[in-house]
């Protein structure tokens, strides 16, 4: 990798915001501030977020397509997508909550509320970076779709089978796991996916607010 691919990485105020974001989980949970069952719901509350954010991008994508091609349905894809992936999300709440009774520690409810804003203002700047970046160069709206699905099904599909047991000495190691691989995958996706390495990332603080 080219040092301005290195450069473009560390200058992008997301990513920054992802890793601090997962440190402080890890450092917290290390500390006893922060409990597993904690971790488990902001994650779960993490991906609620990342689906509202391409619901918003899908809609604003499909305005962009309709101004080019008026028989363009510009709201098609964002509502089967809001319905295919709430779904899938309530579905895993159900999973949710037999997971989280197993988990040792209890759920502070200012933490969530520190966490979650937190999630909800990197959420806001990560919107905002992308659909500035869509009206310079407009992307295909179904390769759009599918990206959060890349980012969550693995870590959904591991939660399940890791926290599957009665065993508080292997819920603890599956969870200093996951949050480690869950940490990577954040930073991992969030580059892949947008693709920080080639170009800078539009400035979500700046011109618009």
């Amino acid at each position: 990798m080219k040092r301005s691919h290195f450069k473009n990485i560390l200058s992008d105020q997301e990513f920054w915001l992802i890793l601090l974001f997962n440190v402080a989980l890890l450092v917290t949970y290390y500390l006893g501030e922060t409990s597993a069952s904690l971790v488990v719901m902001l994650y779960y509350i993490q991906s609620l977020f990342i689906g509202l954010q391409y619901f918003v991008r899908l809609l604003f994508l499909g305005f962009m397509y309709h101004k080019l091609n008026p028989k363009h349905n510009r709201f098609a894809l964002p509502i089967f997508f809001l319905f295919h992936y709430g779904f899938f999300h309530v579905v895993y709440f159900v999973f949710l909550i037999s997971i989280v009774v197993k988990l040792p520690g209890r759920v502070d409810p200012s933490a969530v509320k520190l966490f979650t804003l937190a999630l909800l203002g990197n959420t806001v700047l990560s919107s905002i970076s992308d659909i500035k970046k869509d009206l310079q160069e407009p992307k295909v709206p179904i390769v759009v779709m599918f990206q959060p699905y890349f980012r969550i099904v693995p870590m959904h599909l591991f939660i399940m089978l890791a926290f599957a047991t009665d065993a508080i000495s292997t819920l603890t190691n599956a969870f200093l796991f996951f949050i480690i691989l869950k940490s990577i995958a954040d930073v991992a996706m969030h580059i892949v996916v947008n693709k920080t390495y080639r170009e800078q990332r539009p400035n979500a603080t700046g011109g618009w607010i």
